[in-house]
């Protein structure tokens, strides 16, 4: 799915039962774990969910 270019906008993705939220036209991520979520860094802004999903897996590994 193709995400959307409006910083009003946000994904959440869930990789291996942990949740991450996105905001759109940006690249950071925070992990939803109650309140104390760590930020993550991605490389690039993504365009896709696809994308975002991949870039987050990176950063995590």
């Amino acid at each position: 799915m193709e995400l959307l270019r409006n910083p009003k906008c946000y994904t959440d993705v869930c990789i291996d039962g942990t949740w991450y939220h996105y905001d759109h036209c940006g690249s950071k991520v925070y992990s939803l774990s109650g309140g104390a979520g760590p930020e993550l860094d991605l490389s690039r802004e993504p365009a896709t969910e696809n994308e975002l999903i991949d870039l987050i897996q990176s950063a995590i590994n």
